[in-house]
Protein backbone atom coordinates (compact mmCIF):
# COMPACT_ATOMS: atom_id res chain seq x y z
CA UNK A 1 0.00 0.00 0.00
CA UNK A 2 3.31 2.30 1.14
CA UNK A 3 4.56 2.26 -2.18
CA UNK A 4 1.03 2.42 -4.45
CA UNK A 5 0.72 5.28 -1.90
CA UNK A 6 4.45 6.89 -3.19
CA UNK A 7 3.88 5.87 -6.68
CA UNK A 8 0.41 8.06 -6.65
CA UNK A 9 2.16 11.26 -5.46
CA UNK A 10 5.11 10.71 -7.71
CA UNK A 11 2.53 10.23 -10.53
CA UNK A 12 0.22 13.69 -8.87
CA UNK A 13 3.25 15.56 -8.77
CA UNK A 14 4.55 14.66 -12.58
CA UNK A 15 0.93 15.95 -13.31
CA UNK A 16 1.21 18.97 -11.34
CA UNK A 17 4.40 20.02 -13.21
CA UNK A 18 3.14 19.50 -16.53
CA UNK A 19 0.09 21.42 -15.46
CA UNK A 20 2.21 24.25 -14.10
CA UNK A 21 4.79 24.41 -17.25
CA UNK A 22 1.23 24.54 -19.27
CA UNK A 23 0.38 27.42 -17.48
CA UNK A 24 2.45 29.94 -19.06
CA UNK A 25 2.68 33.29 -18.08
CA UNK A 26 4.44 36.04 -19.76
CA UNK A 27 5.62 38.98 -17.96
CA UNK A 28 5.84 42.19 -19.69
CA UNK A 29 7.45 45.61 -18.94
CA UNK A 30 6.11 48.46 -19.58
CA UNK A 31 7.80 52.23 -19.30
CA UNK A 32 4.02 53.88 -18.82
CA UNK A 33 0.96 53.21 -16.28
CA UNK A 34 -1.98 52.93 -19.09
CA UNK A 35 -4.66 55.68 -18.68
CA UNK A 36 -8.54 55.12 -18.99
CA UNK A 37 -8.72 51.27 -20.46
CA UNK A 38 -11.55 52.20 -22.74
CA UNK A 39 -10.88 52.55 -26.90
CA UNK A 40 -12.96 55.39 -26.73
CA UNK A 41 -11.40 57.34 -23.80
CA UNK A 42 -8.04 56.04 -23.99
CA UNK A 43 -5.32 58.72 -24.99
CA UNK A 44 -1.20 56.60 -24.37
CA UNK A 45 0.62 54.48 -26.35
CA UNK A 46 0.98 52.63 -23.11
CA UNK A 47 -2.89 52.00 -23.23
CA UNK A 48 -2.27 50.98 -26.66
CA UNK A 49 0.20 48.33 -26.34
CA UNK A 50 -2.29 46.87 -23.54
CA UNK A 51 -5.02 46.95 -26.19
CA UNK A 52 -3.18 44.90 -28.35
CA UNK A 53 -3.93 41.90 -26.10
CA UNK A 54 -7.23 42.79 -25.57
CA UNK A 55 -8.99 44.49 -28.31
CA UNK A 56 -9.05 42.88 -31.44
CA UNK A 57 -10.26 45.91 -34.11
CA UNK A 58 -12.41 45.56 -37.64
CA UNK A 59 -9.12 46.01 -39.27
CA UNK A 60 -5.22 45.83 -38.69
CA UNK A 61 -1.87 46.80 -39.70
CA UNK A 62 0.90 44.93 -41.19
CA UNK A 63 4.61 45.18 -41.02
CA UNK A 64 4.65 46.82 -44.65
CA UNK A 65 1.67 49.28 -43.45
CA UNK A 66 -0.92 47.80 -45.33
CA UNK A 67 -4.44 47.40 -43.89
CA UNK A 68 -4.90 44.08 -43.14
CA UNK A 69 -8.82 41.88 -41.74
CA UNK A 70 -8.95 41.22 -38.29
CA UNK A 71 -12.93 41.44 -36.94
CA UNK A 72 -13.66 42.12 -40.37
CA UNK A 73 -12.87 40.04 -43.41
CA UNK A 74 -13.27 42.08 -46.45
CA UNK A 75 -14.96 45.26 -47.10
CA UNK A 76 -15.72 47.48 -50.40
CA UNK A 77 -15.75 51.15 -50.96
CA UNK A 78 -18.62 52.94 -52.92
CA UNK A 79 -17.46 54.08 -55.90
CA UNK A 80 -17.97 58.08 -54.75
CA UNK A 81 -15.94 57.17 -51.86
CA UNK A 82 -18.82 58.15 -49.31
CA UNK A 83 -19.92 54.80 -48.05
CA UNK A 84 -17.96 51.30 -46.71
CA UNK A 85 -19.65 48.13 -46.28
CA UNK A 86 -18.07 45.40 -44.16
CA UNK A 87 -18.13 41.68 -44.01
CA UNK A 88 -17.35 40.68 -40.63
CA UNK A 89 -16.06 37.39 -39.26
CA UNK A 90 -18.10 34.59 -38.51
CA UNK A 91 -18.27 33.22 -34.62
CA UNK A 92 -16.89 35.84 -33.08
CA UNK A 93 -17.68 36.75 -29.26
CA UNK A 94 -17.04 39.28 -27.00
CA UNK A 95 -14.77 38.05 -23.52
CA UNK A 96 -18.74 37.84 -21.57
CA UNK A 97 -19.84 35.32 -24.21
CA UNK A 98 -22.29 38.04 -26.53
CA UNK A 99 -22.08 38.21 -30.29
CA UNK A 100 -20.19 40.09 -32.39
CA UNK A 101 -22.01 40.97 -35.36
CA UNK A 102 -23.29 44.07 -37.48
CA UNK A 103 -25.44 45.17 -34.57
CA UNK A 104 -22.12 45.38 -32.30
CA UNK A 105 -20.59 47.25 -34.71
CA UNK A 106 -23.48 49.99 -34.90
CA UNK A 107 -23.74 50.18 -31.33
CA UNK A 108 -19.45 50.55 -30.90
CA UNK A 109 -19.00 53.60 -33.90
CA UNK A 110 -22.45 55.30 -32.37
CA UNK A 111 -20.59 54.91 -28.55
CA UNK A 112 -17.97 56.65 -29.91
CA UNK A 113 -19.12 59.42 -31.60
CA UNK A 114 -21.54 60.00 -28.88
CA UNK A 115 -19.82 59.54 -25.18
CA UNK A 116 -19.06 62.82 -24.03
CA UNK A 117 -15.54 62.14 -23.36
CA UNK A 118 -14.94 60.28 -26.42
CA UNK A 119 -11.67 60.65 -27.91
CA UNK A 120 -12.63 59.11 -30.69
CA UNK A 121 -14.96 61.95 -32.10
CA UNK A 122 -12.77 63.00 -34.94
CA UNK A 123 -11.24 60.09 -35.97
CA UNK A 124 -15.04 59.35 -36.81
CA UNK A 125 -16.47 61.98 -37.42
CA UNK A 126 -17.09 61.67 -41.28
CA UNK A 127 -19.52 58.51 -40.27
CA UNK A 128 -23.10 60.18 -40.71
CA UNK A 129 -24.79 56.93 -40.17
CA UNK A 130 -24.12 53.03 -39.51
CA UNK A 131 -26.85 50.52 -41.31
CA UNK A 132 -27.20 47.04 -40.23
CA UNK A 133 -27.21 44.79 -43.63
CA UNK A 134 -26.98 41.61 -41.79
CA UNK A 135 -25.78 39.69 -38.69
CA UNK A 136 -22.39 39.93 -40.11
CA UNK A 137 -22.26 42.87 -42.81
CA UNK A 138 -22.43 46.71 -41.84
CA UNK A 139 -22.18 49.58 -44.16
CA UNK A 140 -20.57 52.88 -43.03
CA UNK A 141 -22.33 56.03 -44.72
CA UNK A 142 -19.57 58.98 -45.07
CA UNK A 143 -20.69 62.90 -44.81
CA UNK A 144 -18.05 63.18 -47.63
CA UNK A 145 -15.33 60.62 -48.98
CA UNK A 146 -12.60 60.49 -46.21
CA UNK A 147 -9.21 57.75 -47.25
CA UNK A 148 -7.88 58.08 -44.08
CA UNK A 149 -10.82 55.78 -42.71
CA UNK A 150 -9.36 52.54 -42.44
CA UNK A 151 -6.26 53.61 -41.10
CA UNK A 152 -8.68 54.81 -37.86
CA UNK A 153 -9.98 52.04 -37.87
CA UNK A 154 -6.84 49.77 -37.13
CA UNK A 155 -6.28 51.81 -34.00
CA UNK A 156 -8.41 52.92 -31.09
CA UNK A 157 -11.62 53.57 -33.38
CA UNK A 158 -12.29 50.15 -34.56
CA UNK A 159 -11.70 48.76 -31.46
CA UNK A 160 -14.58 46.35 -30.63
CA UNK A 161 -16.33 46.36 -26.98
CA UNK A 162 -19.32 44.41 -25.59
CA UNK A 163 -22.86 46.29 -25.54
CA UNK A 164 -23.90 44.61 -22.95
CA UNK A 165 -20.65 44.87 -20.71
CA UNK A 166 -20.72 48.93 -21.71
CA UNK A 167 -24.27 49.24 -21.49
CA UNK A 168 -24.35 47.88 -17.97
CA UNK A 169 -21.59 49.49 -16.63
CA UNK A 170 -21.60 52.65 -18.53
CA UNK A 171 -18.90 55.12 -16.46
CA UNK A 172 -17.00 52.04 -15.04
CA UNK A 173 -16.49 49.90 -17.82
CA UNK A 174 -12.61 51.29 -18.17
CA UNK A 175 -12.41 49.62 -14.78
CA UNK A 176 -13.14 45.85 -16.30
CA UNK A 177 -13.34 46.04 -19.86
CA UNK A 178 -14.75 43.27 -22.13
CA UNK A 179 -13.46 43.34 -25.32
CA UNK A 180 -13.44 40.73 -28.54
CA UNK A 181 -9.40 40.15 -28.03
CA UNK A 182 -7.18 37.10 -27.39
CA UNK A 183 -7.07 37.91 -23.99
CA UNK A 184 -9.77 38.82 -21.26
CA UNK A 185 -9.10 41.47 -18.56
CA UNK A 186 -8.33 40.08 -14.86
CA UNK A 187 -7.26 42.85 -12.52
CA UNK A 188 -5.07 46.27 -12.34
CA UNK A 189 -3.87 47.47 -9.58
CA UNK A 190 -2.82 51.00 -10.10
CA UNK A 191 1.10 51.86 -11.03
CA UNK A 192 2.24 48.39 -10.85
CA UNK A 193 0.63 45.61 -13.05
CA UNK A 194 -2.48 44.52 -15.45
CA UNK A 195 -3.15 41.03 -15.49
CA UNK A 196 -5.27 39.30 -18.34
CA UNK A 197 -5.70 35.67 -19.25
CA UNK A 198 -5.99 33.94 -22.39
CA UNK A 199 -9.66 33.86 -23.63
CA UNK A 200 -10.75 30.22 -24.58
CA UNK A 201 -13.71 31.68 -27.10
CA UNK A 202 -11.21 33.58 -28.94
CA UNK A 203 -11.51 33.07 -32.84
CA UNK A 204 -8.21 32.61 -33.37
CA UNK A 205 -7.01 30.61 -29.83
CA UNK A 206 -5.24 27.82 -31.68
CA UNK A 207 -2.54 30.96 -32.06
CA UNK A 208 -2.48 32.02 -28.82
CA UNK A 209 0.75 30.88 -26.87
CA UNK A 210 0.57 32.13 -23.47
CA UNK A 211 -2.59 31.25 -20.82
CA UNK A 212 -1.82 34.77 -18.88
CA UNK A 213 0.32 37.90 -19.53
CA UNK A 214 1.25 40.19 -16.65
CA UNK A 215 2.32 43.58 -17.64
CA UNK A 216 4.28 45.33 -15.01
CA UNK A 217 4.49 48.97 -14.93
CA UNK A 218 8.65 49.59 -14.56
CA UNK A 219 9.48 53.62 -15.52
CA UNK A 220 13.16 53.27 -15.87
CA UNK A 221 13.96 51.51 -18.97
CA UNK A 222 17.59 50.47 -17.59
CA UNK A 223 15.34 48.45 -14.73
CA UNK A 224 13.60 47.10 -17.54
CA UNK A 225 15.77 45.37 -18.81
CA UNK A 226 17.60 44.16 -15.72
CA UNK A 227 14.44 42.29 -15.08
CA UNK A 228 14.49 41.22 -18.03
CA UNK A 229 18.37 39.27 -17.73
CA UNK A 230 17.51 38.24 -14.42
CA UNK A 231 14.69 36.29 -15.71
CA UNK A 232 12.45 38.51 -13.28
CA UNK A 233 10.66 39.82 -16.79
CA UNK A 234 9.98 37.67 -20.58
CA UNK A 235 10.07 41.01 -22.23
CA UNK A 236 11.07 44.81 -22.23
CA UNK A 237 9.13 47.27 -24.11
CA UNK A 238 11.37 50.76 -25.68
CA UNK A 239 14.60 49.34 -24.39
CA UNK A 240 17.31 52.89 -24.23
CA UNK A 241 19.56 52.96 -27.76
CA UNK A 242 22.25 53.39 -24.81
CA UNK A 243 21.36 49.93 -23.46
CA UNK A 244 21.30 48.05 -26.79
CA UNK A 245 24.55 46.23 -26.88
CA UNK A 246 23.82 44.96 -23.40
CA UNK A 247 21.27 43.11 -25.32
CA UNK A 248 23.55 42.18 -28.35
CA UNK A 249 25.85 40.99 -25.94
CA UNK A 250 24.02 38.75 -23.51
CA UNK A 251 23.37 35.31 -24.92
CA UNK A 252 20.02 34.43 -22.66
CA UNK A 253 18.22 37.53 -24.87
CA UNK A 254 17.30 38.34 -28.21
CA UNK A 255 16.94 41.80 -29.21
CA UNK A 256 13.49 42.87 -31.20
CA UNK A 257 14.11 46.55 -33.62
CA UNK A 258 11.88 47.75 -36.02
CA UNK A 259 11.63 51.64 -37.73
CA UNK A 260 8.48 53.41 -36.44
CA UNK A 261 5.99 56.02 -36.97
CA UNK A 262 6.79 57.28 -33.83
CA UNK A 263 8.03 61.31 -34.12
CA UNK A 264 10.02 62.84 -31.30
CA UNK A 265 8.91 67.00 -31.28
CA UNK A 266 9.72 70.14 -29.61
CA UNK A 267 5.75 71.75 -29.64
CA UNK A 268 5.80 75.88 -28.59
CA UNK A 269 2.54 77.30 -26.87
CA UNK A 270 1.38 80.04 -29.51
CA UNK A 271 -1.84 80.29 -28.40
CA UNK A 272 -3.00 78.76 -25.06
CA UNK A 273 -3.21 80.81 -22.26
CA UNK A 274 -0.37 83.02 -20.29
CA UNK A 275 2.19 80.69 -21.04
CA UNK A 276 2.34 81.97 -24.79
CA UNK A 277 2.54 85.48 -24.09
CA UNK A 278 6.66 84.31 -25.02
CA UNK A 279 8.92 85.97 -27.75
CA UNK A 280 9.00 82.14 -28.87
CA UNK A 281 5.46 81.99 -28.94
CA UNK A 282 4.74 84.95 -31.01
CA UNK A 283 7.37 85.13 -33.31
CA UNK A 284 7.55 82.40 -35.68
CA UNK A 285 11.00 83.77 -37.18
CA UNK A 286 12.51 83.35 -33.03
CA UNK A 287 11.38 79.72 -33.70
CA UNK A 288 13.09 79.58 -37.13
CA UNK A 289 16.15 80.94 -35.15
CA UNK A 290 16.02 78.02 -32.54
CA UNK A 291 16.01 75.07 -35.23
CA UNK A 292 18.98 76.90 -36.77
CA UNK A 293 20.74 76.33 -33.34
CA UNK A 294 20.17 72.55 -32.90
CA UNK A 295 22.14 70.20 -34.86
CA UNK A 296 19.35 67.08 -35.18
CA UNK A 297 22.32 64.53 -35.93
CA UNK A 298 24.05 65.93 -32.50
CA UNK A 299 21.17 65.16 -30.51
CA UNK A 300 20.94 61.65 -31.71
CA UNK A 301 24.43 60.57 -31.77
CA UNK A 302 24.89 61.96 -28.58
CA UNK A 303 21.45 60.51 -26.80
CA UNK A 304 20.64 58.12 -28.47
CA UNK A 305 23.82 56.85 -29.64
CA UNK A 306 22.64 56.54 -33.36
CA UNK A 307 20.18 54.29 -33.20
CA UNK A 308 17.19 56.78 -34.29
CA UNK A 309 16.29 58.82 -37.05
CA UNK A 310 16.74 62.64 -36.62
CA UNK A 311 14.77 64.03 -39.13
CA UNK A 312 12.66 67.59 -39.29
CA UNK A 313 9.22 66.12 -40.44
CA UNK A 314 6.52 64.81 -38.48
CA UNK A 315 5.55 61.72 -40.79
CA UNK A 316 8.71 59.24 -40.88
CA UNK A 317 10.65 58.65 -44.32
CA UNK A 318 8.77 55.21 -43.90
CA UNK A 319 5.50 56.73 -45.31
CA UNK A 320 4.80 57.13 -48.95
CA UNK A 321 3.48 60.74 -48.33
CA UNK A 322 7.01 61.98 -46.60
CA UNK A 323 8.45 65.21 -48.41
CA UNK A 324 11.89 64.21 -49.79
CA UNK A 325 12.39 67.65 -50.88
CA UNK A 326 12.09 69.22 -46.95
CA UNK A 327 15.62 68.47 -46.09
CA UNK A 328 16.67 69.46 -42.32
CA UNK A 329 18.79 73.00 -42.65
CA UNK A 330 22.35 72.36 -41.11
CA UNK A 331 23.19 74.08 -37.60
CA UNK A 332 23.94 77.50 -38.49
CA UNK A 333 24.46 79.50 -35.14
CA UNK A 334 26.03 82.62 -36.37
CA UNK A 335 22.57 82.99 -39.12
CA UNK A 336 20.57 81.81 -35.74
CA UNK A 337 22.19 85.02 -33.92
CA UNK A 338 20.99 87.47 -36.61
CA UNK A 339 18.09 86.01 -36.65
CA UNK A 340 17.57 87.44 -32.93
CA UNK A 341 19.43 90.27 -33.16
CA UNK A 342 16.78 91.47 -36.27
CA UNK A 343 14.16 90.82 -33.86
CA UNK A 344 15.30 93.37 -31.85
CA UNK A 345 17.25 91.32 -28.81
CA UNK A 346 20.42 89.82 -27.62
CA UNK A 347 19.07 86.65 -25.44
CA UNK A 348 15.61 84.56 -25.67
CA UNK A 349 14.47 83.01 -22.70
CA UNK A 350 12.36 79.74 -23.01
CA UNK A 351 11.29 76.95 -20.28
CA UNK A 352 11.02 73.82 -21.63
CA UNK A 353 9.29 71.23 -20.17
CA UNK A 354 9.66 67.25 -20.59
CA UNK A 355 8.75 63.87 -18.76
CA UNK A 356 11.97 63.12 -16.53
CA UNK A 357 12.72 59.59 -18.52
CA UNK A 358 16.05 59.30 -19.83
CA UNK A 359 16.17 60.14 -23.29
CA UNK A 360 14.01 63.32 -22.85
CA UNK A 361 16.33 64.33 -20.37
CA UNK A 362 19.12 64.44 -22.36
CA UNK A 363 17.64 65.51 -25.45
CA UNK A 364 16.82 68.40 -23.26
CA UNK A 365 20.04 68.87 -22.08
CA UNK A 366 21.81 68.50 -25.25
CA UNK A 367 19.22 71.11 -26.66
CA UNK A 368 19.72 73.70 -23.39
CA UNK A 369 23.62 73.94 -24.58
CA UNK A 370 23.38 73.83 -28.63
CA UNK A 371 20.90 76.78 -28.43
CA UNK A 372 22.45 79.06 -26.08
CA UNK A 373 25.22 79.37 -28.03
CA UNK A 374 23.08 81.26 -30.12
CA UNK A 375 21.78 83.43 -27.32
CA UNK A 376 18.59 81.49 -26.42
CA UNK A 377 18.25 81.20 -22.31
CA UNK A 378 17.06 77.54 -21.53
CA UNK A 379 15.10 76.72 -18.35
CA UNK A 380 14.47 73.07 -18.06
CA UNK A 381 11.42 71.85 -16.32
CA UNK A 382 11.50 67.93 -15.78
CA UNK A 383 8.35 66.55 -14.13
CA UNK A 384 7.11 63.11 -13.25
CA UNK A 385 5.10 61.54 -16.70
CA UNK A 386 1.56 62.11 -15.04
CA UNK A 387 2.28 65.73 -14.34
CA UNK A 388 3.73 66.39 -17.45
CA UNK A 389 1.30 64.84 -19.62
CA UNK A 390 -1.49 67.03 -17.77
CA UNK A 391 0.09 70.22 -17.88
CA UNK A 392 0.34 69.42 -22.02
CA UNK A 393 -2.69 68.65 -22.55
CA UNK A 394 -3.80 71.54 -20.45
CA UNK A 395 -1.87 73.74 -22.77
CA UNK A 396 0.17 74.60 -19.63
CA UNK A 397 3.90 75.32 -20.59
CA UNK A 398 5.87 77.36 -22.67
CA UNK A 399 7.67 74.66 -24.89
CA UNK A 400 7.27 70.86 -24.19
CA UNK A 401 8.92 67.69 -25.28
CA UNK A 402 6.80 65.47 -27.04
CA UNK A 403 6.60 62.02 -27.99
CA UNK A 404 3.86 60.61 -30.74
CA UNK A 405 3.47 57.14 -31.51
CA UNK A 406 2.61 58.17 -35.05
CA UNK A 407 -0.22 56.18 -36.97
CA UNK A 408 0.03 54.26 -40.64
CA UNK A 409 -1.65 56.70 -42.21
CA UNK A 410 -0.44 60.83 -42.28
CA UNK A 411 -3.79 62.00 -41.51
CA UNK A 412 -4.43 60.98 -37.47
CA UNK A 413 -0.63 62.82 -37.14
CA UNK A 414 -1.09 65.96 -39.25
CA UNK A 415 -4.79 66.96 -38.01
CA UNK A 416 -4.20 66.24 -34.55
CA UNK A 417 -1.45 69.06 -34.50
CA UNK A 418 -1.81 71.32 -36.82
CA UNK A 419 -5.84 71.25 -37.58
CA UNK A 420 -7.12 74.20 -35.59
CA UNK A 421 -9.47 71.82 -33.79
CA UNK A 422 -6.92 68.48 -33.42
CA UNK A 423 -7.14 66.85 -30.56
CA UNK A 424 -3.49 67.22 -29.83
CA UNK A 425 -3.06 70.98 -31.07
CA UNK A 426 -2.73 71.84 -27.22
CA UNK A 427 -0.99 74.88 -28.38
CA UNK A 428 -3.55 76.61 -30.10
CA UNK A 429 -1.81 76.73 -33.33
CA UNK A 430 -4.49 77.58 -36.03
CA UNK A 431 -3.46 78.30 -39.89
CA UNK A 432 -6.96 78.13 -42.21
CA UNK A 433 -5.14 77.56 -44.91
CA UNK A 434 -3.41 74.25 -43.66
CA UNK A 435 -6.92 73.34 -42.57
CA UNK A 436 -8.02 73.44 -45.58
CA UNK A 437 -5.34 71.42 -47.81
CA UNK A 438 -5.58 68.38 -44.96
CA UNK A 439 -9.57 68.75 -45.31
CA UNK A 440 -9.03 68.05 -49.14
CA UNK A 441 -6.48 65.70 -48.48
CA UNK A 442 -8.34 63.36 -46.41
CA UNK A 443 -10.84 62.98 -49.65
CA UNK A 444 -8.48 62.65 -52.09
CA UNK A 445 -8.14 58.71 -53.02
CA UNK A 446 -5.42 59.52 -55.82
CA UNK A 447 -1.96 58.66 -53.84
CA UNK A 448 -0.16 61.33 -56.22
CA UNK A 449 -2.21 64.05 -55.63
CA UNK A 450 -2.81 63.48 -51.99
CA UNK A 451 0.83 63.32 -51.67
CA UNK A 452 1.20 67.22 -53.54
CA UNK A 453 -1.06 68.12 -50.88
CA UNK A 454 1.00 66.91 -48.06
CA UNK A 455 4.00 68.17 -49.32
CA UNK A 456 2.17 71.79 -49.27
CA UNK A 457 1.18 71.12 -45.72
CA UNK A 458 4.70 70.30 -45.04
CA UNK A 459 5.82 73.30 -45.92
CA UNK A 460 3.03 75.43 -44.31
CA UNK A 461 4.32 74.19 -40.89
CA UNK A 462 7.64 73.84 -41.38
CA UNK A 463 7.75 77.38 -41.71
CA UNK A 464 5.81 78.52 -38.55
CA UNK A 465 7.17 76.05 -36.33
CA UNK A 466 4.95 75.62 -33.72
CA UNK A 467 6.61 72.48 -33.59
CA UNK A 468 10.01 71.21 -34.42
CA UNK A 469 10.23 67.85 -35.50
CA UNK A 470 13.66 66.29 -33.51
CA UNK A 471 13.86 62.61 -35.00
CA UNK A 472 12.04 59.33 -35.27
CA UNK A 473 12.69 56.71 -32.79
CA UNK A 474 12.89 53.08 -33.65
CA UNK A 475 11.73 50.91 -31.77
CA UNK A 476 13.46 48.25 -29.59
CA UNK A 477 12.32 45.28 -27.07
CA UNK A 478 14.38 43.20 -25.24
CA UNK A 479 13.17 39.43 -24.58
CA UNK A 480 13.89 36.57 -22.99
CA UNK A 481 14.77 33.61 -25.94
CA UNK A 482 12.39 31.33 -24.40
CA UNK A 483 10.00 33.83 -25.95
CA UNK A 484 9.02 32.93 -29.84
CA UNK A 485 6.44 34.48 -32.31
CA UNK A 486 7.25 38.01 -31.61
CA UNK A 487 6.95 40.49 -35.33
CA UNK A 488 7.71 44.41 -34.72
CA UNK A 489 4.95 46.14 -36.74
CA UNK A 490 6.02 49.90 -37.14
CA UNK A 491 3.06 51.16 -34.56
CA UNK A 492 5.46 49.47 -32.13
CA UNK A 493 2.48 47.62 -30.32
CA UNK A 494 2.79 44.10 -29.04
CA UNK A 495 0.51 41.45 -31.08
CA UNK A 496 0.44 38.80 -28.67
CA UNK A 497 -1.03 36.59 -31.47
CA UNK A 498 1.42 33.97 -32.49
CA UNK A 499 4.07 34.70 -29.35
CA UNK A 500 4.08 30.83 -27.48
CA UNK A 501 6.86 29.89 -25.30
CA UNK A 502 10.17 28.31 -27.31
CA UNK A 503 12.38 25.81 -26.12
Amino acid sequence: MKRIGTALAAILMIVSGIVSASAATLRVGIQDDPDALDPALSGTYAGRFVFAALCDKLVDISPDLKIVPQLAEAWEWAADGKSITFTLRKNVTFHDGTAFDAAAVKFNIERMKTMPDSKRKAELAPIASVEVLAAHKVKFNLSEPFVPLLANLSDRAGMMVSPKAATEKAGEFAAAPVCAGPYQFVERKSRDLIRVKKYPGYWNAAQVGYDEVVYYYVPDSTVRLSRVRAGDLDLAERVAPTDLKTVRDDPNLALHSGQGLAVSHLMFNVGAGAKADTPLGKNATLRQAFELAIDRNVINRVAFNGEFLADNQMIPPSSPFYDSARKAPARDVAKAKAMIAAAGMTHVPVEIQYENTAGDSRVAQIIQSMAGEAGFDVKLLPMETTTAIERYLNGNFEAYIGNWSGRADPDPTLVAFFSCTGSQNVNKYCNKDLDAILMQARGEADEAKRKALYAKATDIYLTALSSIPLHHPNWFFAARKSVGGIVMVPDGLLRLVGVRPVN
